[in-house]
């Protein structure tokens, strides 16, 4: 017997997950076109903004928010997009960053990943 788990499907939409073996939230419907969406976005670990600086300088840079900022549309408020898009150059070489708050709050941190 499997324990229904409160949620929704982020693959489907449908209210149907439940804890499969392993403790693995599972999505039950046949055709959800990723039944373990949920559970691979709780193995995440990664609990800062993930930013690539693309090389080409017309693509920019993209952000990947902390699941974090979902909550109350945190997200809305962020304004790591906003600095981003206001400088006249990348603030670092092009690759692939976690980015944080300073404790301080007065700046953005960057931390090489690749």
């Amino acid at each position: 017997m499997s324990t229904d788990v409160a949620g929704t499907c982020p693959a489907c939409g449908s209210q149907s997950l439940f804890l499969g073996s392993g403790g693995h939230v599972t999505c039950r419907i046949d055709k959800c076109p990723n039944p373990c969406a949920a559970d691979e976005i709780l193995a995440d670990r990664e609990i800062e903004h993930i930013v690539v600086l693309h090389h080409d300088p017309d693509e920019g840079f993209t952000i990947r928010h902390p699941l974090r900022e979902r909550i109350a549309d945190a997200l809305l408020d962020c304004d790591l997009h906003s600095f981003l898009s206001q400088r006249e150059g990348p603030p670092a070489r092009p690759g692939r960053y976690r980015v944080y708050r300073v404790p301080t709050g007065s700046g953005w941190s960057w931390e090489v990943l690749s």
